[in-house]
């Protein structure tokens, strides 16, 4: 009777959550694309130059917000320059200038991005001249880097539309031509007459002869340029192409495969045949793009879990009269994950840690300093408690007064090191400080009562297996797709409880275990 109770409860522990799930979903509307986070990119334009007592001018184009791209948290710092821009068809160009520029100087611009990805469908049917309006039937044009109307350009377009009607085989012949072509970084600007010639181009040259294929038809098109979004530091930008179908400019990248589309980490800067950056003549000139990928909340969770109160976070609304951070209602969310993942490690796994739940109090402790400086602060707190530990070992000294001296010497080790990062301009090493004491506390206790009962080799190994589980544990509870689930779902806290009766019920082998007694189960 007692095991059909257990089976009853632990089965509505998981369906129950289910239900309510589903509820929400099917009869109350909420979104699940709006639940997951979205990617967003940090992105950091650093410019450096030298001026020799002269005027200098720096202009650049800044990106835009766009249908299919938000641009947010802006911040320009030039000591010696003052900025202006001005908005127009290619978009928003600006200018740091400076007078009497002498020495080295910086320019430093940064923002924070959320591009979207898009893919159109091409119309059926073939191409039909039309009578486009002034501002779109000038990228019908030749001009002097686009040759679309140079009997050799002529000569190809001809040969790669020859019995074809249709626009979108008509495309991508020419798509596929440009595609196949060679692609090799040249400094400076190909045309595409230079592109066709050579069979061989960078994302310029490839793009310029792809307009030329497209304006030679009677399509009007033209270049974009901006930036491929990807993690660490790059000098180089990027172009690809518009071609101007049914209304829409279609964007194409001859250089990367991308027909009819553009992938989500592609940042738009400007629109036209121009360069990204312009400056004074004769001055040291360098920049470089330093760019993070950051994952973050998706922006329209709020709006979708603040118009019901079946979630976690209409509980914020009462926290926060206590002055109770949404922060901190994620953390204490959150921290039943770490506690499964810890359960898990030890139960399952077999691996041992200091206590049951310091583990996941480490993570949350990272969750404020970062997972390196964690990390760091771990290994520091174990270095000093080893070094300390044998000294007093040697003295005599009783257990808690040793502890307390302990605790000291780490205190003063963070602070020594934190002084040390703001002295060399080194602030990162100040977030050091930030690992909770209360943590600092247990850990050194812990693992000072591991070497006086198990050896300093033992206590060496459970503080690796700790670290490890610390790093799962973490990795969990700064997920923000868990995030995001936990605060529209609170029900899955039911399916924690489920999951922890039957891990209660853990009558096998730890897989530890199965090496420890792989000679017995032969």
């Amino acid at each position: 009777m007692r095991f059909n109770y257990y089976r009853l409860s632990v089965g509505a522990l998981f369906l129950l959550p289910i239900l309510l799930i589903a509820n929400k979903v099917i009869f109350r509307g909420y979104a699940f694309e709006n639940i997951v986070p979205s990617t967003v990119y940090e992105v950091r334009v650093i410019i450096n130059l030298q001026g020799y007592g002269d005027d200098v001018f720096v202009k650049s184009f800044l990106p835009l917000n766009t249908s299919r791209q938000i641009v947010y948290d802006e911040i320009q710092e030039s000591l010696d320059f003052n900025l202006s821009s001005q908005n127009d068809m290619s978009g928003r160009l600006a200018s740091w200038e400076a007078k009497n520029l002498e020495g080295k100087s910086s320019i430093t611009y940064k923002f924070k991005t959320r591009p979207e990805g898009i893919k159109y469908l091409l119309p059926d049917g073939p191409i039909s001249p039309k009578n486009y309006h002034p501002s779109i039937a000038s990228f019908l044009e030749a001009s002097g880097s686009i040759q679309s109307t140079h009997p050799r350009i002529m000569e190809q377009v001809a040969l790669l539309s020859e019995n074809k009607s249709e626009l979108k085989t008509i495309l991508r012949s020419f798509f596929d031509d440009v595609n196949q072509m060679s692609t090799r970084p040249f400094r400076g600007l190909t045309d595409a007459l230079t592109t066709l010639k050579l069979g061989e181009a960078s994302c310029n040259g490839k793009s310029r002869l792809f307009v030329a294929y497209c304006r030679n038809k009677g399509l009007p098109a033209r270049l974009v340029g901006g930036l491929i979004l990807e993690n660490g530091f790059k000098k180089t930008s990027h172009q690809w192409a518009e071609v101007y179908i049914a209304n829409h400019w279609v964007p194409f990248d001859p250089l990367n495969g991308h027909f009819a589309s553009i992938p989500s980490n592609y940042l738009e800067l400007y629109k036209g045949d121009y360069f990204l950056f312009s400056h004074t003549a004769n001055i040291a000139f360098e920049y470089l793009f330093d760019i993070k990928k950051i994952i973050v909340n998706n922006p329209n969770l709020a709006q979708e879990l603040s118009g019901s109160d079946w979630n976690s976070y209409a509980l914020w609304s009462l926290f926060e009269k206590a002055g109770i951070s949404l922060g901190l209602l994620k953390v204490i969310l959150l921290l039943p994950l770490g506690a499964i993942v810890v359960a898990i490690s030890r139960n399952v796994i077999g691996l041992k840690t200091f206590g049951v739940f310091l583990p996941a109090l480490i993570a949350i402790a990272m969750s404020y300093t970062g997972v390196w400086w964690g990390m760091m602060s771990f290994v520091i707190v174990i270095m000093v408690v080893s070094l300390v530990h044998f000294p007093l070992e040697k003295l005599g000294i009783l257990y808690t007064p040793k502890l307390v001296i302990m605790l000291v010497s780490v205190v003063i080790t963070f602070i020594l090191l934190s002084i040390i990062g703001i002295k060399f301009d080194y602030t990162d090493l100040a977030y050091i400080t930030l690992f909770p004491v209360v943590v600092i506390t247990i850990t050194a206790e812990r693992f000072a009562r591991t070497i006086m009962e198990e050896g300093f080799q033992r206590a060496l190994v459970i503080t690796v297996q700790t670290l490890l589980v610390v790093l799962m544990a973490y990795s969990a509870m700064s997920s923000t797709t868990m995030e995001g689930m936990f605060l529209a779902f609170p029900e899955l806290f039911l399916m924690i409880i489920g999951t922890m009766l039957i891990l209660g019920r853990w009558m096998g082998l730890r897989l530890s275990e199965y090496k420890r007694f792989k000679g017995l189960i032969g």
